[in-house]
């Protein structure tokens, strides 16, 4: 299957006439639209459809647990950062001000925003930091001691700890529903999509007005197509297949190549980074 993109050059004499703080903004915008996007592409890749128990639907659901609240936590980041003042004042000016409507779309979304007291426990309890005992008490109760397990294999990368990260994932569903924790996941999940439905459409029609009032987006090229995955789970997976399966891996070397080749990637976009140490 193919995917279709342009190309838009971006000017670099409109980009070097920018102030300091409305060039920050850009990118700042930007690189928000992108992990927001990328992170809802891999929710909907982690998925694994029920019925098929075993290592990989548990994995599934695992993964999917923690990108929510990944996602969650990085939404949570991505609309304090923006309704800073420095900020807030110039998306009200010169993306959201160049399109009738979106200011006020705008603020509905950080009016949406403010309801869900939700997202920054998730952000400060489960998602940018580990729980303390107190925290983690909900998912640890007695009951939670019946049928526990966990997947060993030949490789540490072969084995899953199911029941540390069923008790992880709990405490977040019952601070949202305490009387149905499966309740407060499908409201976390219906409650995220619509925000993110609001915050992405308003970034991405911001960011096309402010491309053209600026003067920013130059040249647009003709249609590129690429082979591309079909955008069906499950693709982010936990488990592999790996015909090494004896070789004895050291995980430090696995990070030296993988720094060693996003480092040539790099010099040859011409961005330069010393050395590994650079990545952390």
């Amino acid at each position: 299957m193919q995917a279709e993109v342009r190309r838009l050059e971006l000017s670099s004499n409109a980009l070097r006439n920018l102030d300091p703080h409305p060039r920050y903004v850009f990118a700042l915008v930007g690189h928000i639209f992108n992990e927001l996007m990328l992170l809802q592409k891999w929710v909907h890749i982690s998925r694994m459809p029920p019925g098929n128990p075993g290592p990989q639907e548990d994995a599934a659901v695992g993964v999917t647990m923690f990108l929510i609240r990944l996602l969650s936590s990085k939404v949570y980041e991505a609309l304090n950062a923006l309704s800073k003042k420095k900020v807030a004042d110039v998306l009200r000016s010169d993306y959201f001000g160049a399109v009738d409507g979106l200011n006020e779309q705008w603020e509905a979304v950080l009016a949406q925003f403010k309801k869900l007291e939700w997202l920054g426990w998730i952000r400060n309890k489960a998602g940018f930091h580990y729980m303390n005992a107190n925290q983690w008490a909900p998912g640890l109760a007695d009951n939670m001691c019946d049928g526990a397990y966990v997947y060993v294999g030949r490789r540490y990368g072969d084995t899953y700890f199911h029941w540390a990260e069923m008790t992880a994932a709990l405490p977040a569903m019952k601070h949202v529903n305490s009387a149905d924790p499966f309740q407060g996941l499908e409201q976390m999940v219906s409650e995220l999509g619509h925000l993110l439905e609001g915050i992405t459409d308003c970034l991405a029609r911001g960011l096309q007005a402010f491309l053209k009032k600026s003067g920013v987006g130059d040249k647009l090229s003709k249609p590129i197509r690429f082979e591309a995955p079909p955008f069906e789970p499950l693709a982010l997976h936990f488990f592999f297949a790996d015909e090494r399966l004896g070789e004895l891996r050291q995980p430090a070397r696995n990070w030296t190549k993988m720094v060693t080749a996003l480092r040539r990637c790099c010099v040859a976009r011409k961005y330069r980074f010393r050395s590994g140490s650079d990545f952390r």
